[in-house]
């Protein structure tokens, strides 16, 4: 039957599991609850997932060769410890080790924007083979990896590429760590609609989603047309702050929010080019090609997370 490999995308409300086999065939897929009640329950929820994947599949247990998972919050490589996933309700936790435990395993772990850059790299090169590319996702938080050929690039203190929490306007919006202006409390999908209710009070309490901002935005309502003008500018800028920062070849964006389309991607374009309007500086940093964003519906987390698993049985060679 061969061995298979499984790769998890673990979120605060979802965990997907991806399960393949040697030839990368896809062979099952799930979505279940995360459990969040403790780290004891959110691992035996991981486990189950793996285990409904196999049933699905067919595949025995013994047969799962290695797992890889991104996961929120800050991981210890060497450990597979998991620190401050607040979505999580994990201080410090081994989820790694318990994995490897229950499955007899090897199991690699990384931070879930990192393991989607993973994805995104993989996808890329299908496209427009790079060396240095960023991966930009934006969704209910920003955040921002680097790859150099192929490998994500960490930093000294796993923190090379974030760029959620700089500061875009300094007398900007509060955002949840405490600071005013960072590109997450303007651009993120809570603050897209944030801002739409605040500019446009009939909408309020509505159940208001940034897929809902775009929707009236490719309808002409105004307020939300403002909105999303301003929203573009910003991730423009941040597309080019990364670009002048790292030298990559290609800035990948990802992330819920992009699954609008070409309403989210295309103001963008139009700020990029506003931007190469003014400056030949910008012109040469930012070719009309170096920005494109993941298809809608493409898995980049949970492929990211099968190159993980990949180079867990790498290392055991």
């Amino acid at each position: 039957m061969g061995r298979f490999l499984a790769g998890l995308d673990i979120g605060g409300t979802k965990t997907a599991v991806l399960l393949v086999d040697q030839a990368l065939n896809v062979r099952a897929r799930t979505k279940s609850v995360t459990q969040v009640s403790d780290p004891q329950s959110l691992v035996a929820g991981i486990a189950a997932a793996i285990h409904e994947a196999l049933q699905l599949a067919g595949v025995p247990s013994n047969r799962l060769a290695a797992i890889g998972a991104g996961i929120p919050g800050r991981v210890v490589a060497e450990t597979g410890e998991v620190q401050v996933a607040v979505n999580l309700n994990i201080d410090s936790y081994p989820v790694g080790p318990a994995l490897e435990e229950l499955f007899e395993v090897p199991v690699v772990l990384m931070n879930d924007v990192r393991a989607a850059a993973l994805g995104a790299y993989d996808w890329l090169q299908g496209l427009q083979p790079v060396s240095h590319m960023a991966y930009m996702s934006i969704g209910t938080g920003i955040a921002a990896a680097l790859v150099v050929d192929g490998r994500i690039y960490h930093g000294a203190r796993a923190m090379a590429g974030e760029i959620g929490h700089t500061i875009f306007e300094p007398h900007g919006p509060m955002c949840v760590c405490g600071m005013a202006g960072c590109l997450e409390a303007i651009a993120s999908g809570p603050a897209i609609a944030r801002q739409w209710q605040e500019s446009c009070p009939a909408v309020a309490g509505n159940g208001v989603t940034a897929k809902s901002v775009y929707a009236a935005a490719t309808q002409g309502q105004p307020e939300a047309t403002a909105v999303i003008q301003h929203v573009s500018e910003a991730l423009a800028r941040a597309v080019y702050l990364l670009v002048n920062l790292y030298d990559v070849e290609k800035v990948v964006l990802g992330g819920g929010v992009t699954g609008a389309g070409p309403v989210f991607i295309d103001p963008i374009f139009a700020a990029l080019d506003h931007m190469r309007a003014q400056s030949a500086l910008v012109r040469s940093a930012l070719p009309p090609d170096i920005l494109v964003a993941l298809p809608p519906g493409h898995d980049a987390a949970t492929w990211g997370a099968i190159k993980l698993a990949q180079q867990a049985l790498l290392a055991l060679r």
